[in-house]
């Protein structure tokens, strides 16, 4: 099992970094103040850029446009960046780093901040080595909100949270205390987002809402089955490996944590298997003929962990049990036919995949099994499978 996730892996391991070649519906204000409709590759970005690679929509004509270009520039999606120059006191995260120091030295720069959230008090965030927030009320430049771990003389890992007062002097909401904010994108934006909002929590978002997807699915898999049976010349029966189509439709619920990173499933499909394994020898009737004919609906139930890059890509890893039904499968032993009903061995399948925007591409292996027949026991299915989604709802 360990070496088929690794092959799975190396398989798809290149596929975060074939995504940053896409490009994505944006706009950019260049330095004049003109508002251009133009493609943007968009690159993750875990640090806040300081050039963007952009594509004419009209003469698909690709360039690189950097801090002394572009005042701002954002996605369809919302993702947005803002050119400022502010004066930006670093810190360092590892502990090994820290020094004693509770004080931080702030630089002079021009850099693109990621938008958090606008308004009558607007946010933003800078990330390079660690994260950084910076707070403007009524448009005007931000100031950073001052945050750093220290040692005190003691070796005591102490905080600098002048942060918390400066919220204060910006923010005033009625049972709101500034106090208990952490230093981190999801409380200081819930924060700005609710003094913006009258100092009413505002309606929660919808990328945070749970919700039903609905994807169209077609999948080619290669399937063996292994089987035996205590009578002679029929056992350690191995079928080769057989493709097999399956068609059905896939239902995902998302659930509304760790930003949309977790869902539940439910793929009911169909596909037919055939197969069959043929044995010679040297008395009569001198060969053996094992063959599979089923009919299958089956049904994964399970769940999938999503690590997202940007809002239109993500590496996703899955686990389902499977419900099997058969809906006519027959084995047959030469002349004589059994019935099969699916079941007996416990069904799942693992996979590991990529998802751009409406499409997913995933690898799958899945294990199965039939119900004992009369003479023949342990048949068991294995396989490698390509699952093909589109996104319907």
């Amino acid at each position: 099992m360990k070496k088929i996730f690794i092959l799975l892996a190396a398989i798809l391991f290149p596929l975060p970094a074939l995504a940053q070649m896409f490009f994505e519906n944006a706009y950019i204000i260049d330095s004049r103040g003109s508002r251009k409709e133009v493609l943007i590759k968009n690159e993750g970005w875990v640090e806040n850029p300081s050039t963007v690679v952009i594509k004419d929509g009209v003469t698909a004509k690709e360039s690189s446009l950097g801090l002394n270009d572009i005042e701002e520039f954002g996605f369809v999606n919302g993702t947005t960046f803002r050119k400022f120059t502010v004066p930006i006191g670093h810190y360092e995260d590892d502990l090994s780093k820290i020094d004693s120091n509770p004080d931080l030295i702030p630089q002079i720069q021009t850099v693109f901040l990621r938008v958090l959230a606008t308004g009558a008090v607007s946010l933003y965030s800078h990330h390079r080595g660690t994260t950084k927030f910076f707070i403007g009320k009524n448009q005007e430049i931000p100031s950073q909100l001052l945050y750093k771990r220290f040692y005190n003389n003691n070796y005591d890992l102490q905080k600098n949270k002048t942060y918390q007062s400066q919220l204060g002097q910006v923010i005033a909401c009625p049972n709101t205390n500034v106090y208990n904010v952490d230093y981190k994108s999801e409380a200081l934006t819930k924060l700005v987002k609710t003094y913006n909002n009258g100092c009413v929590s505002p309606a929660p978002s919808s990328k945070n809402k749970p919700k039903v997807v609905v994807h169209v699915l077609a999948e080619g898999h290669m399937i063996s089955t292994t089987a035996d049976a205590s009578e002679y010349f029929l056992d350690n029966i191995e079928m080769k490996p057989k493709q097999v189509a399956k068609i059905g439709l896939e239902l995902e619920y998302v659930l509304p944590m760790l930003g949309n990173s977790f869902s539940v499933f439910a793929a009911p499909k169909y596909y037919r298997y055939k197969n069959d394994f043929v044995r010679e020898y040297a008395v009569y009737p001198h060969t053996q003929t094992v063959s599979v004919d089923a009919s299958i609906l089956e049904i994964p139930l399970g769940f999938r962990y999503y690590k997202h890059f940007t809002e239109s890509n993500a590496l996703f890893l899955s686990f389902a049990y499977v419900l099997k039904n058969s809906l006519n499968s027959t084995l047959r032993v030469n002349t004589r036919e059994y019935e099969l009903a699916a079941g007996g061995v416990g069904s799942y399948h693992v996979g590991v995949g990529y998802k751009y925007r409406k499409f997913m591409a995933e690898m799958q292996y899945e294990r199965s099994g039939f119900q004992t027949t009369e003479r023949i026991k342990n048949i068991r299915g294995n396989g490698f499978g390509i699952s093909l989604k589109y996104k319907l709802l």
